[in-house]
């Protein structure tokens, strides 16, 4: 989440260098290129040179890891934000919490999963809790 709002929600796409890069790559089509660079077979072909340039190797190795970070970093927060929701639903100091909480927790985790509206589903599992204890029932 914290990478997610770094970039306002859009994912970054690694840019490829356009000096010895690989046709393949940046999405060109995929026919062979001669000497020239004209494509096609008509010349010979050098097999000494390099295909990719190391700039280009660089900036793609840099990219990638800075994908990996970002997936990471979004996963850590998300175990995180799960691990602190999980501990102040279930435990109210070092006691287990009242059903009504357990209970309005579960049905607000419900909605959720019914793909309700984060919001609602706060709400949902609020008014559970609420009602669970003004009446008394548990």
């Amino acid at each position: 989440m914290g990478a997610a709002i770094a970039t306002k929600g859009r994912r970054r796409t690694p840019a490829t260098a356009s000096v010895g890069a690989d046709p393949s790559a940046a999405g060109e089509s995929s026919e062979p290129r001669d000497a020239s660079g004209t494509g096609g077979s008509s010349g010979p072909v050098d097999s000494s040179e390099p295909s990719k340039s190391s700039e280009s190797v660089e900036t793609s190795e840099s990219a990638d890891s800075t994908e990996r970070v970002t997936m990471w970093m979004d996963r850590a927060t998300v175990v995180l934000i799960g691990a602190v929701f999980a501990t102040t639903a279930v435990f109210d100091g070092k006691d287990i919490a009242d059903p009504a909480r357990l209970i309005g927790v579960g049905a607000g985790v419900l909605a959720a999963i019914l793909r309700v509206p984060m919001l609602l589903a706060v709400v949902i599992g609020m008014a559970v809790c609420a009602l669970i204890r003004t009446t008394g029932i548990l």
